[in-house]
């Protein structure tokens, strides 16, 4: 089973959620986590990648698109010379599935879903690639979220299979009631708000273990 977690913009709180997920999930079995692409990190540091990997409980896997400047995936890598070629990546993770051999794999992707790799290509796109997949989107449980889960909603190619609100940002005004008014509203439900102090992601995990396709995955 893979899961490729989206955002609805940068920093607002993937990583921070996929190892909560990743940490919840180990409960039901091993699980594999990857960032693919991943810019702001050089060959000393494992960055996010590592991040979500410690938190599966796996050693990174520390793919060929690791770019150095902290900026636009597409950017970083023009002036490194690597092309973000989307079937190169999905078989990369490809082949990182097949060695590790885990029920379900968690795939971070690199800034909003929008964010280019490279001139009419996107997150999005390699989300669609790596289909079937299910698809988390993340938000940040912070003022701005209504318009930003309603713009990307509206652009995304499909409707994603769960949304998640991330606490990963300081708290504002809103924090705590914008789950709350994404329904009230009729925007999107909220599947779970993954709290502050990184606790896990229980409710999610719980969903994503009894999901048939997870069913399956495990015989």
């Amino acid at each position: 089973m893979r899961v490729v977690i989206l955002g609805t913009g940068t920093d607002v709180g993937k990583t921070y959620v996929s190892c909560c997920l990743a940490r919840s999930l180990r409960s039901f079995g091993t699980v594999l986590a990857l960032k693919p692409i991943e810019s702001g990190v050089d060959a000393q540091t494992s960055g996010d990648a590592g991040a979500i990997a410690s938190a599966a409980g796996h050693a990174p896997a520390l793919s060929p698109w690791r770019l150095q400047r902290a900026v636009s995936p597409h950017l970083a890598a023009r002036e490194q010379g690597i092309t973000l070629d989307v079937s190169a990546i999905v078989k990369w993770i490809e082949g990182e599935e097949q060695r590790a051999s885990a029920p379900i794999t968690l795939v971070e992707s690199a800034g909003g879903a929008f964010s280019p790799l490279a001139p009419g290509v996107c997150n999005v796109d390699l989300a669609s690639a790596l289909s079937p997949a299910l698809w988390l989107l993340v938000a940040p449980d912070s003022l701005g979220v209504l318009h930003d889960v309603t713009a990307t909603l509206r652009a995304l190619p499909r409707a994603p299979d769960a949304l998640l609100l991330s606490s990963a940002r300081p708290s504002d005004g809103s924090s705590g009631s914008n789950a709350a008014e994404l329904s009230r509203l009729g925007i999107a439900e909220v599947l779970e708000v993954v709290p502050r102090d990184a606790s896990g992601c229980a409710s999610t995990a719980r969903w994503l273990a009894e999901h048939p396709t997870y069913k399956s995955s495990t015989g």
